[in-house]
């Protein structure tokens, strides 16, 4: 993903501070728990009250439930507390901006939600302004199940939902969960200026802010131009390794949590992570990404991140070569990992390690899957990449599809180890590596069947067919049976030993001593 500095009034571009996170491998159920203090399970306290929009109703009243608002400029004046619900009428669209003041607390977050027996949600039309919902210097808010749409003036500026914070501090306690947003028909700019479904927005240079405690959760995207979900484009994010020759100020937002969500028809990227500290990007479907952008996309990635873990995603239906990749680790990010995803049918490919003028150090790909991706299984951007590991995945290349499994096309100094992976090529079409003279690239363990071209040298790899049970055929991270090994595979225990591995494989089988080669442990067909 070749990233867009973003236009900091004087900075030239922004960085991370501390020592780089140490993340251990996560299940499903350990992540959740990890992932606790974010996760929109806590209680609004009693002492909060209710008030209620009905943007039908034909008189402006008080904010009562017998007398209800009207509009979304009524309360404009009204500062909301801890406790407090704004209450939208089910079955009702309200048009234009919804803009609130007022913060929740800790233990009584202020919510903003539907109300009533009708069918359906509240709706909120942005009708083309900036953004449809605006949380501008707000903390320990809720946004929850509303229907938001912002497509009135289409291809210029805006997004469905902005949290903004101006020279703040920290702001603390935001979810937004199971929202239903569609229609958000921005403009193809990226960076803070640019169009989002879902934004975290840092901006102000006097007070250094960012965001904790940040879930997105079990939301639905459809039809959104540019970004699907970005946090957070901040002008707090200056250091050495996104080659920023000022200051530090890198403020990482933490505690950030994005999971459930599904994404469709994305014109994009689709989930990106920007100075953050620790994000949690897991069992979210990214379904058709890059669709109307001029510009570089990927499906899931972190720029300018520390300790980023992306896992048990499924992205798919990417468009085009620029980026058009599942999954990218981008530039200036420190110890990231990608792990239990799938990735199928993007034109663009599988993954990116991209660096551009930056560098990138502690990434970890292991135990995905690519199923049928196009054009690069991996691609690597001009940069240097100062440590990357590559094991344990599963390539697959069907009929009738051409890939370059690696494209290296840079000469900058590169340090990634491929071990311990499947390259299998079936029917027509053509696989086979493009490595640079004198590479960055180092194998080992590695069975990638013969009929890909220009295999590299492999200690203690197999050019054999690694006798999978029947690939191709994976429609989610519950379908990828196929992808086991035959009885006498040759992938079988054909793995080196590689420490910190995660003691599981893709379908959460423990690992063997030594491991199979590919990404996943069982044996057997079935």
């Amino acid at each position: 993903m070749r990233m867009i500095p973003p236009r900091l009034p004087g900075r030239k571009r922004a960085v991370v501070f501390g020592a780089a996170l140490a993340l251990a491998v996560l299940s499903p159920a350990a992540s959740s728990a990890a992932a606790a203090p974010g996760s929109g399970t806590q209680e609004a306290a009693p002492s909060g009250a209710p008030y209620y929009v009905d943007c039908s109703a034909t008189e402006a009243g008080d904010g009562s439930k017998s007398a209800p608002w009207n509009s979304l400029g009524a309360f404009a004046a009204h500062t909301f507390g801890p406790g407090d619900q704004l209450l939208l009428k089910r079955g009702t669209t309200c048009t234009g901006a919804l803009e609130t003041k007022g913060s929740g607390s800790a233990e009584a977050p202020f919510t903003i939600a539907s109300y009533g027996d009708a069918a359906g949600r509240a709706v909120v039309d942005g009708a083309g302004a900036a953004t449809a919902v605006r949380l501008f210097n707000q903390q320990h808010v809720v946004v929850e199940e509303l229907e938001i749409t912002n497509a009135g003036r289409p291809g210029t500026q805006r997004r469905g939902i902005t949290a903004q914070l101006e020279d703040f501090g920290t702001g603390r306690g935001y979810v937004i969960r199971d929202v239903y947003m569609h229609d958000v028909a921005g403009d193809d700019t990226k960076g803070p200026d640019g169009s989002q479904g879902i934004a975290f927005l840092v901006t102000g240079e006097r007070t250094p802010t960012t965001f904790e405690d940040v879930s997105i959760l079990d939301n639905r995207l459809e039809r959104v131009d540019r970004q699907g979900v970005n946090i957070q484009l901040s002008t707090w994010n200056c250091r050495p390794e996104v080659g920023c020759t000022e200051a530090a100020n890198w403020l990482g937002a933490r505690q950030v949590v994005i999971r459930g969500n599904h994404l469709s028809d994305i014109g994009g990227d689709g989930i990106v992570v920007n100075t953050t500290l620790g994000a949690l990007i897991e069992h979210n479907t990214v379904e058709g990404f890059n669709r109307r952008s001029a510009e570089y996309n990927a499906g899931i990635w972190p720029y300018n991140a520390n300790g980023t873990l992306a896992q048990f995603n499924e992205v798919s239906g990417g468009k085009g070569t620029k980026d058009g990749m599942a999954y990218d680790i981008d530039g200036a990010t420190v110890d990231s990992t990608f792990q239990y995803n799938l990735s199928h049918d993007n034109e663009g490919g599988f993954f990116l390690l991209c660096t551009h003028d930056n560098i990138q150090r502690g990434s970890v790909v292991r135990y995905n899957i690519s199923q049928n991706d196009h054009h690069r299984g991996i691609e690597t951007c001009r940069g240097q990449i100062e440590s990357a590991e590559f094991y344990n995945n599963t390539i697959y290349i069907g009929e009738g599809i051409t890939q370059t499994v690696v494209n290296e096309d840079v000469d900058a100094p590169r340090n990634v180890r491929f071990r311990n992976n499947i390259v299998y090529k079936g029917g027509s079409g053509t696989a086979g590596f493009d490595l640079a003279a004198g590479t960055g690239f180092t194998f080992g363990n590695n069975v990638i069947s013969s009929w890909v071209q220009n295999r590299p040298a492999d200690p203690a790899g197999s050019g054999a067919n690694p006798m999978l049970c029947n690939p191709g055929h994976a429609t989610g991270l519950g379908t990828v049976g196929g992808y086991r090994l035959q009885t006498g595979s040759p992938a079988v225990d054909a793995g080196a030993v590689i420490a910190g591995s995660g003691g599981r494989d893709f379908s959460g089988a423990p690992l063997g001593t030594p491991p199979n080669a590919g990404a996943i442990e069982t044996v057997g067909c079935r």
